[in-house]
């Protein structure tokens, strides 16, 4: 065999092998890890809180009647002031409603918007604490009652969340969740900036009382979402796991409102 020969065959065979390699199958690519689960800082066994809330007022009693018109003189104090945009807006459950009374660009991205994120995680594990005397009551929302209340945000007629969220988010009214979750988040973000801790709670107030402007809770809701929510964040603030988050988040956000850092 001549030698041009036979680089002739090896370049057949570099050729043959080259084209088996492309065609062999390759090895799996490998499973992404499985995303780390939020940390808990607070479960809503570890309160009964259908015990530190009275029940809310028998139906088509004198205190429910009440309660009724304290939602219908809402709508129509909202509609006339012009706020009733705000309280559609104030349905979404993000802490970010709530630290609105800071600088926006502030909490908008990145440090800021991280120690908000977290108080909206911390919030909404208090707000988890509604769930159990909203079932155990079951009392029907205040469009239910009378259909001269307007159903607006989460409660609208055609609101998705309100379709899929089926009965119980469609009737269960005592106590508000969302109040209790704008209580979370003032108690969470006034933990970082007690300079700011009037406003926030005075938001987180508003926020609660758009809850009776979309017609979807009655004034007594709101006080015991309160108060719900307040005695959840107190059994949140002692756990060890979320006063080392608060430390980071608090941090984070007081660095990005330019103010000086806490121990």
């Amino acid at each position: 065999m001549s030698a041009s020969w036979g680089r002739k065959l090896l370049s057949v065979a570099v050729l043959v092998v080259a084209a088996c390699a492309s065609q062999a199958p390759k090895p799996p690519a490998a499973a992404a890890p499985p995303a780390a689960a939020a940390p808990v800082y607070f479960s809503p066994a570890q309160i009964d809180s259908t015990a530190v809330i009275e029940p809310p007022p028998v139906a088509d009693s004198e205190a429910d009647r009440a309660d009724l018109q304290g939602v219908l003189d809402a709508q129509r104090a909202a509609h006339a002031a012009g706020t009733t945009s705000r309280a559609v807006g104030d349905t979404v459950i993000d802490c970010q409603r709530v630290a609105d009374v800071l600088p926006p660009a502030a909490i908008a991205s990145g440090d800021g918007a991280a120690a908000v994120a977290f108080a909206t995680r911390a919030a909404k594990q208090v707000a988890a604490a509604t769930n159990a005397p909203k079932n155990y009551w079951a009392r029907p929302r205040p469009y239910v009652a009378s259909t001269a209340v307007e159903r607006l945000g989460d409660v609208a007629p055609d609101s998705p969340l309100a379709i899929k969220g089926g009965y119980e988010r469609a009737h269960t009214s005592y106590p508000s969740g969302h109040t209790a979750f704008g209580t979370g988040c003032a108690i969470v973000l006034a933990q970082m900036v007690p300079e700011q801790g009037a406003a926030l709670f005075a938001r987180a107030r508003l926020y609660g009382e758009s809850r009776l402007i979309v017609g979807a809770h009655y004034p007594t809701d709101l006080d015991a979402g309160r108060r719900v929510g307040t005695a959840a964040a107190a059994l949140m603030l002692q756990d060890a796991h979320y006063q080392s988050d608060l430390r980071t988040a608090r941090s984070q956000l007081r660095r990005a409102l330019g103010l000086p850092a806490v121990q």
